[in-house]
């Protein structure tokens, strides 16, 4: 592109010049028009080319996947997951959570989810298996891959 740019500015000050020493009467309008029709060709010569050959102007490039950018993305999803799980653990049992969400970069889906209960709160001691298992079930239902729910 700044080879064209530069041919052109090289033309168009050689025309000028050759506008002010040519000659008046019909040979310095020949040579006015022939220093014209040869800025023509230098303007139209990139469209030329590029009906030859358009991968000159416009190169194919090759699209690769960001796996950096992948794997951030899936990690920033299970973060807002495990706050996701953490708060409606707490708004359905009552009870505090350590959770861990893992996701895969390639597809985000789900791979695993671990559930640690830290704090049963006011339930008694046997309603801690029954949290547990049902919070279990309900989070496998949801999101379809591997859950564990324990104690931690």
């Amino acid at each position: 592109m700044e080879g064209y740019v530069l041919s052109v500015a090289g033309v168009i000050l050689i025309s000028a010049v050759i506008s002010i020493i040519a000659p008046s009467g019909k040979m310095g309008k020949f040579v006015k028009s022939i220093s014209r029709l040869f800025i023509f060709v230098v303007l139209i010569s990139p469209f030329v080319r590029f009906a030859k050959d358009p991968e000159t102007f416009f190169p194919s490039a090759e699209l690769k996947e960001d796996d950096s950018f992948l794997r951030i993305y899936a990690m920033k999803l299970s973060e807002a997951d495990e706050a996701e799980i953490s708060a409606w653990m707490t708004k359905e049992y009552g009870v505090g959570t350590s959770v861990l969400v893992s996701r895969s970069s390639d597809d985000f889906s789900y791979q695993k989810i671990v559930v640690r209960v830290t704090d049963f709160g006011i339930n008694g001691e046997e309603s801690h298996i029954d949290i547990m298992s049902a919070a279990r079930v309900r989070l496998l239902e949801r999101y379809g891959c591997e859950v564990e729910v324990g104690e931690g």
